[in-house]
């Protein structure tokens, strides 16, 4: 099981027919929303956090400038 796992995981051609391949052109996008839900999520623990308010800024930014479907950031941090 666990190396039929990982054949699948790595198979160009499932990759290309899966969730996992619903990505490949927004790698940028997806990586810069997960650096401002970390950084967001981060800054939020105590008062000496601060800093990672400021790297979620410009993480949100970087993914503005990149993709433009960032409205759902806005979305999901406001619920």
């Amino acid at each position: 099981g666990a190396v039929a796992t990982y054949f699948m995981s790595v198979v160009p051609a499932h990759i290309m027919r899966s969730v996992g391949g619903g990505y490949d052109n927004e790698s940028i996008a997806m990586t810069a929303m997960t650096m401002t839900f970390f950084f967001w999520n981060r800054s939020l623990r105590n008062d000496k956090s601060w800093w990672f308010g400021i790297c979620a800024g410009l993480a949100y930014f970087y993914m503005v400038a990149a993709w433009g479907g960032y409205i759902f950031v806005l979305n999901m941090i406001g619920l």
